[in-house]
């Protein structure tokens, strides 16, 4: 194995800080942690932060998806999207409804005003998102994103 290749397949226990700076798990909670700290900070004075804006997030990518759907996408527990998805009920930015293909399924989409909301939370992410990459090559973005599309691909459980 050629000394990149070894460097890329750091494992416990980490001998040095560059191990621990090379182990992808590390680097995609510390990327994660940092992200949600930044979201929430640009989206403070608009009353939606961490749950409620992936439970959004995911609606606006997918228009209608089920409580189990929303968990995997959101990245959060079911319980904790089914109190969320409520909250966003209340709001009036998101509706239930019984899926058209099986009576026994509830499913949850945006309603208009949940659009504009989403809308109105844009201009600020995609600020901190330009900013996450503005230095970064295009085509090494490229990379890291259809490689990082892999490794999900490789782990995850469901078909979603």
């Amino acid at each position: 194995m050629s000394d990149r290749a070894e460097e890329s397949r750091v494992e416990l226990p980490f001998k040095t800080p560059e191990e621990l700076e090379n182990y992808l798990p590390y680097l995609a909670a510390r990327l994660s942690r940092r992200w949600e700290t930044d979201q929430n900070l640009a989206l403070a004075e608009l009353d939606v932060q961490g749950a409620r804006m992936r439970v959004l997030s995911c609606l606006s990518a997918f228009d209608e998806l089920t409580i189990s759907e929303l968990s995997v996408l959101s990245v959060t527990e079911q319980s904790t999207t089914s109190r969320t998805v409520e909250q966003l009920v209340e709001t009036g930015f998101v509706e239930r409804s019984i899926s058209e293909n099986d009576q026994r399924v509830r499913t949850v989409a945006l309603t208009g005003k949940g659009e504009r909301k989403v809308d109105a939370l844009a201009p600020s992410i995609n600020v901190l998102y330009r900013s996450l990459v503005e230095d970064i090559d295009e085509a090494e973005l490229k990379t890291c994103i259809r490689v990082l599309q892999q490794i999900l691909k490789k782990i995850k459980k469901n078909q979603i």
